[in-house]
């Protein structure tokens, strides 16, 4: 029997309660983003002593950023797959059996302290001790979400998943109720999650809004309930028309008031994502990289070395099963094992299911690949999974916290999943490629007479795309582009 996710096993009632466990695994194997893979199979090493590192972890980092050309792909493979013996017979049978009574209480310890290999022991020290890298923003973002999760193990989850739908200067891309949808989880647990994300540094971060991202960055310079907050707060576009006196008036404050807590509302990052120094380190290490091969076509590499290469040490395995009699320590080492391979099985399906993302990318963004943003085509979950042939829920957990690595730069896979607008002509462009090309229009306007969002409405319906001006007005503040008065320069 060959198992796979999202099938239904038609088992007893017993055995399903022993698989749930093992499915549950496979699953936030899948939904995680490298670095909380990466610390859960560490932690699995620690825990399991049948499993072992073969790269220690500072050659993985520093491969990674120097961005290593070998394709270790293949090596990789090789070693997991000599890792998941016989899986299809072995693994199957193995889950289906009882292992409710893995009673750790009545085990000898020697079995999990003993290793024959001391330099293997030693390699593994290496390996714990030799962490470290310079993060970049989603890193940071996810360094953070893990820190102040320890013990919330399903906030982390959600938290993680969330900060996939950040766009690039910050903002959250649907509203709660949207997230809630698309994550399969209550509004309130989404409320939870984007409040966790709304107290992580830089501040303004998950705002659905241009003033929820200042009011963010108020309230932790401490501001609320000042003059600043007053005008973000309710007076926002009266600012936008530059309308001060009005705004002193409504605020029952005095001009030179107003024009001081302006200099500060000015200091505030309408895109906070740009407060990260992004030259520290690379951003995110991608899952994926599409690239052209020699002959020019496109292809798709899973970047095999953001994680640490597991594996089941076959020799320390088959030197405990010759000297052990022991039922209980049998058990106990049969139960390790069943564990150790079908964590290595679910890694391999997580990094099966990414491949097959990335060729569907290559067949569907074709054009966006070659000429950028302005051919973006909108991509539906629903529609990616009747092609690939899974369930939509696969496809939504396979792409959380997953990055490629594109000629277009490096994005989330969540970017390619939004809204879309068909052209006159027909062709479909995403809500994305909307809001490039306004940002476009707006960078090629002229500085003195700034386009308004009614002008670039018009603009955009030249190029046959028919968007209203508030649609231009809601895209231009998710950017984080200002109002036309304020973009005004004066002679």
């Amino acid at each position: 029997m060959q198992l796979q996710l999202g099938q239904n096993l038609h088992v007893s009632q017993r055995q399903e309660q022993v698989m749930a466990p093992q499915q549950l695994q496979s699953l936030e194997i899948l939904q995680a983003g490298s670095l909380e893979l990466e610390q859960k199979l560490l932690q699995e090493v620690q825990q399991n002593p049948l499993l072992e590192l073969l790269k220690p972890a500072n050659e993985v980092l520093e491969s990674s950023l120097r961005g290593n050309d070998e394709r270790d792909e293949e090596q990789y493979k090789a070693d997991l797959g000599a890792s998941i013996i016989e899986k299809d017979e072995n693994l199957s049978a193995a889950l289906l059996e009882d292992q409710s009574a893995n009673n750790l209480d009545n085990f000898s310890g020697d079995l999990y302290f003993s290793r024959p290999d001391a330099e293997a022991e030693e390699r593994r020290r290496y390996f714990f001790d030799s962490i470290s890298r310079e993060p970049g923003f989603y890193e940071q973002l996810e360094e953070q979400i893990l820190d102040q999760t320890a013990e919330q193990p399903e906030l982390r989850a959600l938290s993680l998943q969330l900060a996939a739908y950040l766009d690039g200067s910050g903002y959250l891309t649907l509203s709660a109720e949207e997230l809630a949808h698309e994550c399969e989880v209550p509004l309130e647990q989404v409320q939870a999650g984007i409040a966790l994300l709304q107290s992580l540094y830089p501040p303004g971060l998950a705002a659905r809004d241009l003033r929820e991202c200042l009011l963010l960055q108020l309230a932790y310079h401490k501001e609320k309930g000042s003059i600043a907050w007053d005008i973000v707060d309710r007076h926002l576009e009266d600012l936008a028309r530059n309308r001060l006196p009005q705004i002193a008036e409504q605020v029952d404050a005095e001009l030179d008031e107003v024009q001081e807590a302006l200099q500060r509302i000015r200091k505030l990052a309408p895109r906070p994502a740009s407060l990260f120094d992004n030259r520290m380190a690379p951003s995110v290490a991608p899952d994926l990289n599409i690239e052209k091969n020699s002959l020019g076509e496109w292809t798709v590499r899973l970047n095999y070395e953001v994680l640490p290469r597991v594996v089941v040490n076959q020799e320390y395995l088959d030197e405990l099963k010759k000297n052990l009699g022991n039922r209980q320590d049998q058990k106990y080492l049969r139960d390790k094992e069943n564990s150790a391979r079908q964590l290595l099985w679910a890694v391999e399906q997580r990094q099966s299911t990414l491949g097959k993302i990335g060729e569907s990318l290559i067949m569907l963004q074709s054009e966006f690949l070659q000429q950028g943003l302005a051919k973006l085509k909108p991509m539906i979950m629903a529609e990616l999974a009747a092609l690939l042939e899974l369930h939509e829920t696969t496809i939504s957990r396979a792409i959380a916290n997953k990055y490629v690595q594109t000629p277009q730069g490096l994005f989330p896979l969540k970017f390619f999943f939004s809204s879309g607008y068909s052209k006159n002509d027909g062709e479909e462009l995403s809500s994305r490629a909307i809001k490039q090309r306004i940002v476009e229009l707006i960078n090629q306007e002229d500085p003195y007479k700034p386009l308004s969002d009614q002008k670039i409405s018009e603009a955009l319906k030249k190029q046959g795309l028919q968007i209203a001006r508030r649609t231009v007005a809601k895209y231009r503040e998710e950017e984080g582009i200002l109002a036309t008065s304020l973009r005004k320069l004066h002679h």
